[in-house]
């Protein structure tokens, strides 16, 4: 078990009341851009619907185990077939019990804390970040929500379903020309961060700063 994951657990939970089955496409936007979404970002690009057979799930990569111990299978079997309201729902619930520690790594990176991912409201009905502007084009706010990473697909030539999966990953890689695995790391972003006019920063994720320049990038080349 990687230290950056999920820590899976054993306990028990009380199972959600009344809680819906909801597809993993299903109410991305509702709750507006906050700091689960940059725990996501971090862990599996921003995928909510990720499941590489690593044994981890989601946006948030949960466990199987500790999914299921807080709650998470009133939803769905694993995190990554239900949305990313759910998978924030079970988080919030994991955050309560484990703190921030239960993402050792990207806790640090996202600025998560006990007091602002328990202060997310869910399916809050407001737009999210990471979206567009009136014109068309997209908001330059450093977020890498669905709306950019379909800009980012419409660039390097994959279907444009909002999804940051390992084919776009992968056809980023090609645009920028490095090695194509499908693991967006330290190579693949400062080769991206040459492709699009900024200097290099050492950045192992596609942190605010570099998203920020390809927001504008896409503006001016793509969209």
């Amino acid at each position: 078990m990687t230290g950056r994951r999920v820590l899976g657990v054993a306990m028990a939970s009380a199972a959600v009341a009344g809680a819906g089955l909801a597809t993993a496409g299903e109410a991305k936007a509702a709750t507006p851009y906050n700091v689960w979404d940059r725990v996501a970002e971090c862990e599996s690009g921003g995928n909510w619907s990720i499941n590489t057979g690593n044994g981890y799930y989601g946006g948030l990569q949960f466990s199987y185990s500790t999914w299921k111990a807080y709650g998470g299978q009133a939803y769905a079997s694993t995190a990554n077939r239900t949305s990313r309201d759910n998978q924030i729902r079970i988080a919030q619930r994991t955050l309560a019990s484990q703190g921030p520690g239960a993402w050792p790594v990207c806790s640090k990176r996202a600025g998560l804390t006990r007091t602002n991912g328990a202060a997310v409201q869910v399916g809050g009905g407001t737009t999210s970040r990471g979206g567009s502007t009136s014109t068309g084009e997209l908001a330059v706010d450093g977020s890498f929500g669905p709306l950019t990473t379909k800009g980012v697909q419409k660039w390097v030539g994959t279907t444009q379903d909002g999804s940051f999966g390992p084919i776009t990953k992968r056809a980023l890689q090609r645009k920028v020309g490095v090695t194509q695995d499908g693991s967006i790391g330290p190579k693949t972003v400062a080769a991206l961060q040459s492709r699009i006019g900024i200097s290099r920063d050492g950045a192992s994720y596609l942190n605010s700063r570099t998203v920020t320049a390809l927001q504008r990038y896409l503006n001016s080349h793509v969209l």
